[in-house]
């Protein structure tokens, strides 16, 4: 599709820098946005998508300016027009991603202030080492969670060490993304992957879509502004990374853990070509830690694999079934954070193992069952008491 409109541009007398600019701008917003973060194509590209990237995405993550984000909304107007000419998108779909666009002021307005952020704000601010409290270089810390993660007895956290391992290297090396899929290159994923504690076992080949401890570090360290995306596709380490790594452990822990939950997008996570609705499964997050906290901890509890007659039991099996980001993410997330287990018993000692149908049984640490109570009051509180496992139940049913 970019390839005939440029073809399309240049039969309209566009000059051929014009042409190669409107290119890598599609490519880039293809390659580095929609196939990483949502899981989509160009021309199923909506309003809400637009919104969402030209808002938030862009300006946070990007090392850009002002000129160069209003061609890239010149872009956009461009090539969503010929994808109407061309029947590829119907009019009210035009319609509103023009409209979109034509927040020029609003978006530019925006940019400004994401790019030069106001200190303060009302959250909980922990800085490092008693600097100066500031929104570049503070992390908004859930208090309550901290203290309870402070003082409770818990697994050594290997999932926040190798975290730092990852970040140190971004910090140490000149690191640029795949032109192609706007990844980690194979040779860095690689030398990353070592430098942890357990590798994961990747074949050779393998790129960042089949790593999930390095598909969850790159969209929790994008997530926290820990580093940018230059204009040559380059990683950028922001202050804020060492300033992470100036963190005491336990603090880092409720960085990541509360970045994983509430900010990071778990559609971003998904697989690409797995099965959708990440979104309702990241709505129905608090639902989920009800049904977790609700498992004895230290006890292996069957999860698949037969017909549960116990409700919650069978609400938690087909959460997982239908959501492949809530169980090739978010569990392993999970199980490197020292909260839970999950696997099948292999039958040559003790320890869990992989099998191709997913997760078969279950355990909660005695850390993770206090860590999934706490998260399921939070969610409580916020629906106003109302059952996060009927909410869940009802949701299922529909999807």
């Amino acid at each position: 599709m970019i390839e005939a409109f440029c073809r399309r541009l240049a039969s309209q007398g566009l000059s051929q820098k014009s042409v190669s600019r409107h290119k890598d701008n599609l490519n880039f917003f293809a390659h580095s946005f929609l196939e990483p973060s949502e899981g989509m194509e160009l021309k199923e590209v909506d309003a809400e998508t637009i919104k969402y990237f030209l808002e938030s995405w862009y300006p946070t993550k990007v090392k850009s300016s002002r000129a160069e984000l209003l061609r890239l909304m010149g872009s956009f107007r461009k090539f969503y027009g010929f994808l109407f000419e061309i029947g590829l998108s119907n009019r009210e779909g035009l319609e509103e991603i023009t409209a979109v666009l034509s927040r020029k002021n609003q978006i530019l307005a925006n940019f400004a202030m994401r790019k030069d952020p106001k200190p303060g704000g009302p959250a909980q601010a922990f800085p490092a080492n008693g600097s100066p409290a500031g929104l570049d270089l503070t992390f908004w810390i859930d208090q309550s969670l901290y203290l309870l993660v402070h003082n409770l007895e818990k697994p050594s956290c290997q999932f926040a060490l190798d975290f730092q391992v990852f970040l140190d290297y971004l910090i140490q090396h000149h690191v640029r993304l795949t032109p192609s899929t706007a990844t980690i290159p194979k040779k860095d994923l690689r030398r990353i992957n070592q430098s942890f504690k357990d590798p994961e076992r990747l074949p050779a080949s393998a790129g960042q879509e089949q790593s999930r401890r390095l598909s969850i570090f790159y969209c929790l360290g994008r997530s926290l502004d820990l580093f940018v995306v230059g204009s040559e596709l380059e990683l950028l380490p922001a202050p804020r990374a060492e300033r992470f790594l100036e963190l005491e452990l336990d603090q880092q822990f409720v960085v990541v853990l509360d970045a994983l939950w509430n900010r990071v997008r778990w559609s971003e996570l998904q697989s690409l070509g797995a099965q959708g609705f990440a979104g309702w499964a990241q709505e129905r997050r608090s639902g989920f830690a009800e049904l977790l906290s609700r498992l004895p901890a230290g006890v292996d509890c069957a999860i698949s694999g037969a017909v549960h007659n116990d409700r919650q039991t069978r609400v938690l099996a087909n959460y997982f079934t239908l959501f492949d980001v809530v169980e090739n993410r978010i569990l392993f997330a999970l199980k490197e954070m020292g909260i839970l287990e999950y696997g099948r018993h292999s039958g040559r000692g003790p320890g869990f193992s992989r099998n191709q149908r997913g997760a078969v049984v279950i355990s909660l640490t005695k850390f993770g069952k206090k860590i999934m109570k706490y998260l399921a009051r939070k969610g409580r509180d916020e629906t106003g008491g109302d059952s996060l496992i009927e909410l869940m139940e009802d949701g299922l049913i529909f999807l």
